[in-house]
């Protein structure tokens, strides 16, 4: 493999392990708490009564001079669904591509959809370059939306809709003009696949986490340019979360626990070599790895492949392996006698299952030495209390040297997380 990965497939022919209800008593929306009703609608009042002047000036260049606008047609106030082209009137493809591109998701920063920097307005060609429009393409849908839609007249009017239609999304009338767009079937326009599949993908992406398409998020993690050679933050690809393959998504608990290993000396919490048990998108086994550790990746079959496209992407040097907590001959086949005096964990927790698989993997491959180490971040999910306390009474044979609370959040809000380190004596 590039970058010095090495990943080892001896036993690709096997079957998938597949975590189901039969042997997992896992229910995936057992992981987040539903938002109180109504937390999400739309504020009409504040929406019409918004001034231009109100936009958080970091959302805009600074060279954007809103007195140049009148008040009546002010191309900075938030889009509004009026402001979309009906579908009855048979919008041309150029307008209906035009626009399903630059409402396209923004790029995911950590578990929001902006960067540390927030998203600036930077110039018409560079808006236009970022959704992968071609100018002359937006061209051709001017003379309709100057005819139907004023709002998007111009290509200047039309590169500002990115920056200012977060009000817009949180409508449920966004969600039905894309649905009538889809259900329309496009009669009138040829070949019309693209636009459909456009439409479809801009539903998903407002539908939350789980509805979404595949991502690529970028994880920044406070002076990890310092360590790192390709910059400020690692890119984590994540397929679609779907059926319980967890592990193809990136989790908050990670984020809080990476931060922990960047920002300390190293020899606080590491010890090599490091195994990360349940390793998923791979963020807290690179950043051991890019804080020079010698350091072993793993999960079940199924993530894998994604877990490695993960480590060749970021070019981080560390060894991916399949580990099944159920069954690790695999694993050991491949590397017998292997021991670890760093075995690190981040969410391991939603079954009442995998307490004690959790400590069999840590009796397992933990090295018999006083200075090894085990580093737990287990979010306080409301549901599973009992399997939380269960981890901790099996882990008592070991010594709790540092535990704390802390805040945090992933796609799904606010969480707080149990820190604890354990060592041998």
């Amino acid at each position: 493999m590039p970058f010095g990965t090495k990943t080892v497939f001896r036993d690709a022919h096997r079957s998938l392990f597949v975590l189901n209800s039969v042997d997992m008593d896992f229910d995936p929306l057992s992981l987040y708490t539903a938002q109180t009703p109504g937390e999400e609608e739309f504020d009409q009042e504040q929406y019409t009564e918004q001034s231009p002047k109100d936009i958080p000036q970091e959302t805009l260049n600074s060279d954007v001079n809103l007195a140049d606008y009148e008040e009546d047609d002010d191309p900075m106030h938030p889009v509004h669904p009026l402001d979309l082209p009906a579908i009855r009137l048979q919008p041309p493809r150029a307008v209906l591509h035009t626009l399903l591109r630059l409402l396209a998701l923004e790029e995911i920063y950590n578990f929001s959809n902006s960067s540390n920097t927030d998203q600036k307005y930077t110039s018409v060609q560079e808006t236009f370059q970022s959704k992968n429009i071609k100018l002359i393409d937006a061209e051709r849908a001017l003379p309709w939306f100057s005819q139907h839609c004023p709002r998007f007249n111009t290509l200047e009017k039309l590169s500002y809709l990115p920056y200012l239609a977060g009000p817009l999304k949180a409508t449920g009338q966004y969600n039905a003009w894309l649905s009538k767009i889809i259900s329309s079937g496009l009669s009138w326009i040829p070949n019309s696949d693209d636009i459909m599949k456009e439409a479809t993908l801009r539903l998903s992406e407002n539908c939350g986490r789980t509805a979404q398409p595949e991502i690529v998020r970028k994880i920044g993690i406070p002076n990890l340019d310092k360590i790192y050679k390709n910059g400020a933050y690692l890119q984590l690809r994540e397929p679609s979360l779907t059926g319980d393959n967890l592990g193809l998504k990136t989790w908050g608990s990670s984020l809080v626990l990476s931060n922990r290993l960047v920002n300390n000396p190293r020899e606080k919490y590491l010890r090599e070599p490091v195994l990360e048990l349940g390793s998923g998108t791979g963020l807290v086994g690179m950043a051991s790895a890019i804080l020079g550790c010698e350091t072993f990746l793993t999960d079940l079959a199924e993530i894998v492949p994604n877990l490695v496209s993960n480590i060749e992407l970021n070019q981080v040097e560390c060894t991916v392996h399949e580990l099944d907590w159920r069954d690790p001959s695999s694993f050991k086949r491949t590397f017998p006698n292997q021991k670890f005096k760093t075995i690190i964990l981040s969410d391991p927790i939603y079954s009442s299952l995998h307490p004690q698989w959790v400590f069999n993997m840590v009796n397992e491959f933990l090295k018999d030495d006083e200075d090894s180490r085990v580093l737990l971040q287990i979010p306080l999910r409301p549901k599973y209390e009992e399997e939380r306390e269960r981890l901790w009474s099996l882990m008592s044979d070991f010594v709790e040297k540092e535990s704390c609370i802390e805040e945090g959040f992933d796609d799904f809000g606010a969480m707080r997380y149990s820190f604890k380190l354990y060592t041998k004596i």
